[in-house]
């Protein structure tokens, strides 16, 4: 396969490779772009709890979100994969 590239063109990728081989940037004072990791789609269930579970896994939520640790859902998420585990469902593809 021949390359229509003109020299220039070829130089700039070789050296556009290289910069994200070595993580720098040609100007080191331009503001990087930063890549947003997002949530995984989730989806509702409707459980109903004793008052008294319910005060206490809302104060834990408050407390993790008070100390920039885990949100109320993947609070959740993981005890519900707790619970899979002790009863033996296979959690692997969680």
């Amino acid at each position: 396969m021949s390359n229509n590239k003109p020299n220039w063109m070829i130089q700039e990728e070789e050296r556009a490779t290289e910069l994200v081989e070595t993580g720098k940037t040609v100007n080191e004072t331009a503001p990087a772009l930063v890549r947003v990791t997002k949530e995984p789609p989730r989806m509702q269930k409707a459980f109903y709890i004793q008052e008294k579970y319910a005060t206490a896994f809302d104060d834990l939520a408050y407390k993790q979100k008070k100390l920039k640790g885990k949100r109320a859902p993947q609070l959740a998420e993981e005890a519900l994969k707790l619970l899979l585990t002790k009863y033996g469902e296979n959690v692997k593809h969680l």
